[in-house]
């Protein structure tokens, strides 16, 4: 008797989850025949996670109608596992759909155009001396060079916004700026998953963007980035 209870139950959580929902195994098939039909990867994670959001309302609505319909008093205490499970697909699927638009916004993303003009300072130039240079030119981000141009260090915006306005004459930019690694050298031209997988490598506030010959473009901010999937 055991052993055909403890059959029927995996049977049922078997069924149950090939339902066409995500988070369940049903919902990661739909996905799939989705992306197939569509060419799309994010359309099927968008069917099948709107598909386990309607699963998790049935799961809830089914037996409250069904006490209704047949005369009987609404008792919560019927309706508890199915608002436990509902709860688990509802968060599910609504994590599937927040990636999916994560993943659909990352092709907007473009080194160039969210790139801020920079220009070069050396590292001893005043702060004050630095932001004046920079506003005439309309630039939003200052890199620190040596005598011959090389680029050796970005200004750390964090660091001059904390820097009070009656210090800055007295403050050397070079004071202010984080020397630069290999890594945190970026091509201008990169855009999409091969931008956001440059800045995973190298984890930073502020890149530096150089054309082919190494040339200075300017400089990536990790926040103006971030703007890009705000509100996902």
């Amino acid at each position: 008797m055991l052993t055909w209870q403890l059959w029927v139950a995996n049977l049922i959580v078997g069924v149950f989850n090939l339902l066409p929902g995500l988070p369940l195994d049903g919902g990661r098939m739909l996905r799939a025949g989705v992306w197939k039909i569509t060419s799309n990867p994010g359309s099927g994670t968008v069917v099948a996670a709107w598909g386990g959001r309607v699963l998790a309302v049935l799961l809830v609505a089914f037996p409250i109608v069904s006490m209704l319909s047949s005369g009987q008093e609404l008792d919560f205490t019927n309706i508890i596992w199915p608002l436990v499970l509902a709860s688990f697909i509802w968060m599910g699927a609504s994590q599937s759909l927040r990636v999916a638009k994560i993943r659909a916004r990352i092709p907007q993303v473009n080194a160039r155009a969210l790139a801020r003009r920079a220009i070069p300072v050396t590292a001893e130039t005043p702060l004050s001396e630095a932001l004046r240079q920079a506003a005439e030119q309309r630039a939003g981000a200052l890199v620190v060079v040596d005598h011959d141009g090389t680029p050796l260090a970005i200004v750390n915006e964090a660091a001059v916004q904390a820097t009070p306005e009656h210090r800055r004459p007295w403050v050397n930019v070079g004071s202010l700026a984080k020397t630069l690694e290999p890594r945190m050298v970026l091509d201008a031209a990169l855009t999409g998953e091969p931008l956001i997988d440059a800045m995973r490598e190298a984890p930073g506030s502020e890149y530096l963007l150089v054309e082919d010959g190494g040339q200075i473009y300017g400089v990536l901010s990790t926040a103006d980035v971030n703007r890009v999937f705000t509100g996902v």
